[in-house]
């Protein structure tokens, strides 16, 4: 065949680029070019017609979350499909760390990205992985049946698939297949990556349009409306359709049980039961005279503003109701929470996200600066987020990009009361209650390791010492990434 020579010596220099360089090797193999728009049709079909295995890796797949058509997500039930029909499926994904911004390894955060992609693979049965993070795999291959190899530039992104200039070939070749696969079987696996997404186990849902809509969740926060957030919580979380439901337990879980006549608890709950139907237009409800009153729950009306309204629904971890947690927080902590639950639902990167503070406002109903300040910082020191902030380095303020956030897992309060009880009883109250006060300055103070730790570094370092490198700390802004407990332990130990 005339493009034999021309399809080898491809070859050749596919292999060099893949790494494989103590030898070449040629094969007698039928080469497409799928460069281009032919990428995304050649792959389908390709995976559409696979009948034993399905081998990809993937630097990144970045999956819309609008759009089920998406090519994207076509590609990705492509792989589900032939999952279905028997075929072998096992996908290795990239997460990275920043080694040029972050260059030393006690300041390297792994960014775990797909994760949209990974999820639906996941849930789906397939054999999906992250590559350990402090190498890249930068590879966008597609081995099929072990004698197809799709080779290229093309990330499965719309982008890549219709705005950028890719070279990819499609190679038909069992030699070639098969020393690729050995290669890419040298990927070290991350075996730990996936407890990341395990923030936020079994969950409620809960609908974005009641985040978003103004007259919904940012009003009860604006009319400060604590008690009727937390009962149409509780009914999602305990109720759906039309059910009776129990005065008394809805009682102990708003926390006016004890101490409490039947009749004042009642009458509290039919107050904010009334607010949610006439006002908010959530419910229907019917009280009973002499039994428990009967709920239906309503669907929200979606918003009509397509830049800021986002479909379906976020996910409340159940331990936020186990634990109490509508009794630990602020209704405006509440609602940053619910934010954190919703933006880290759609990122397609753990395991921080970012949005700036006026996108913030206006996506969620206008709500006022303040509330996802003040909500935010109570979060970070609730322990319940971890927040990063960007340094300037000596560039402009207007430069500096928003804040990330971190969602962590939900704990039990009452544990952490007695951690720190524990400590309080070890050390004796003043000490404690000194430690716990410098702790506070760096949004530690319920962090049970940290408390103790500045107890013993006073006994090692002394008092002075302490004080000093609290006080410097403690005139740097909220927002300065030095305002942390790790810079204070640099200044101790080097002065």
């Amino acid at each position: 065949m005339d493009r034999k020579p021309q399809g080898k010596s491809l070859l050749i220099i596919t292999l060099a680029v893949l790494g494989i360089t103590a030898r070449a090797y040629c094969y007698s193999a039928e080469v497409v070019n799928i460069s281009g728009d032919k990428y995304f049709p050649a792959v389908k079909e390709a995976l559409e017609k696979a009948e034993k295995s399905i081998n990809l890796v993937m630097f990144t797949i970045e999956t819309p979350l609008e759009g089920k058509n998406s090519k994207v997500s076509q590609l990705i039930e492509a792989l589900i499909a032939a999952k279905n029909r028997g075929v072998d499926v096992e996908v290795i994904l990239d997460q990275n760390v920043d080694f040029v911004h972050r260059g030393h390894p006690s300041d390297w955060e792994v960014e775990i990205k797909s994760t949209r992609a990974f999820k639906r693979l996941k849930d789906a049965g397939i054999k999906v992985h992250y590559d350990e993070p402090t190498r890249y795999t930068h590879a966008k291959t597609v081995i099929i049946d072990k004698k197809i190899a799709i080779l290229g530039s093309t990330n499965w992104s719309e982008s890549a698939f219709d705005n950028s200039i890719e070279t990819d070939v499609l190679v038909n070749s069992t030699g070639l297949a098969d020393e690729i696969l050995r290669y890419l079987k040298t990927i070290k696996i991350d075996e730990s990556a996936e407890k990341n997404f395990e923030v936020i186990g079994p969950t409620t849902r809960i609908r974005w349009d009641f985040l978003q809509n103004p007259a919904l969740a940012p009003q009860m926060v604006k009319m400060s409306a604590m008690r009727d957030f937390d009962v149409y919580l509780y009914l999602l979380w305990k109720h759906s359709g039309t059910v009776p439901f129990s005065y008394e337990d809805m009682a102990k879980y708003l926390g006016i049980y004890e101490g409490w006549t039947t009749t004042d608890y009642r009458r509290q709950i039919i107050r904010a039961l009334r607010n949610l139907e006439q006002r908010y237009k959530l419910i229907k409800f019917q009280p009973r005279w002499g039994k428990e009153a009967t709920v239906e729950l309503l669907g929200t009306a979606p918003l009509k503003d397509p830049e800021i309204a986002l479909a379906g629904t976020v996910p409340i971890p159940n331990d936020y109701f186990n634990f109490g947690w509508n009794k630990e927080l602020s209704l405006r902590a509440k609602f940053c929470y619910f934010i954190n639950l919703a933006y880290t639902d759609i990122s397609d990167t753990l395991l921080f996200w970012s949005e700036s503070l006026p996108m913030i406002t206006k996506q969620f109903g206008g709500i006022d600066r303040s509330v996802i300040i003040g909500g935010m910082e109570e979060l970070r020191r609730k322990k319940l987020i971890e927040v990063k902030y960007d340094e300037l380095k000596g560039k402009p303020y207007d430069d500096k990009a928003p804040k990330s956030y971190k969602l962590l897992k939900l704990y039990d309060p009452k544990e952490l009361e007695l951690k720190l009880k524990a400590i309080e009883d070890k050390y004796g109250r003043q000490v404690y209650a000194k430690a716990r006060g410098y702790a506070e300055i760096v949004f530690e103070e319920n962090n049970p390791q940290i408390v103790e730790d500045i107890i013993l570094k006073t006994n090692q370092y002394g008092a002075e010492k302490i004080k000093k490198a609290f006080d410097i700390v403690a005139q740097k802004n909220t927002d300065n990434p030095k305002k942390s407990y790790g810079y204070v332990v640099g200044i101790i130990e080097n002065k």
